[in-house]
């Protein structure tokens, strides 16, 4: 389509109401947080069958996060943090554009539960994707 066609249907659109949908970059995607970006909440289920065996945590002061995410501009506030000696069950891991993977889990003995960068669990995390 030429320029001139280009600005033409542009315009019309323009002058019609007309919304027109742009995609995200990647970098937008990830700080954005607007609707349908970086939401936290993220789908998860209990998928990892070693529920029975908890992991000890031998690293201080990991976030537990309300969302898979943890990169300035998110709204993924902490939920609770983990110390060397807490045990937690593992649920499953889900993978972000540019954080790598997450595990969703539950600290054992409360009810607290949320998501940790699987480079701060035992083992990397689950195995099971969400």
């Amino acid at each position: 389509m030429s320029t001139r066609k280009s600005a033409a249907v542009l315009a019309a659109a323009m002058v019609a109401g007309t919304v027109l949908a742009l995609t995200p970059t990647a970098a937008t995607a990830e700080t954005s947080g607007g609707p349908g970006l970086l939401s936290c909440t993220h789908a998860w289920s209990n998928k990892d069958p070693d529920g029975s065996n908890p992991k000890t945590i031998t690293r201080s002061g990991v976030n537990i996060r309300s969302g898979p995410h943890a990169a300035a501009g998110t709204t993924c506030g902490v939920v609770a943090s983990l110390n060397p000696g807490d045990q937690v069950y593992y649920h499953c891991y889900t993978t972000t554009q540019s954080e790598g993977t997450w595990t969703h889990l539950r600290k054992a003995g409360t009810s607290i539960e949320g998501w940790v960068k699987d480079s701060l669990l035992p083992d990397g995390g689950s195995g099971y994707k969400c």
